[in-house]
């Protein structure tokens, strides 16, 4: 399972290398460490995702986004 950061398509480290331990619950432990993003990472999303937008996405039906992002989580 890949622990960074989704952003335009590929997936990539914190700009700020910065890691974020998740930890259960339940139990109070450690199980996995992710990346934890910053202003930069923040920026990038958002005109990754402005753009996207703008390419076509903010035209795509609402059932067809819904029924991509479905097949994307599964």
């Amino acid at each position: 399972m890949e622990r960074g950061l989704f952003i335009n398509g590929e997936w990539r480290h914190a700009a700020n290398c910065a890691r974020l331990e998740t930890v259960d619950p339940a139990t109070e432990e450690v199980f996995d460490e992710v990346a934890c993003g910053g202003i930069v990472d923040i920026d990038l999303a958002v005109a990754a995702a402005r753009t996207a937008y703008e390419a076509g996405w903010g035209k795509t039906p609402p059932c067809e986004r819904a029924a991509l992002l479905r097949a994307i989580a599964a």
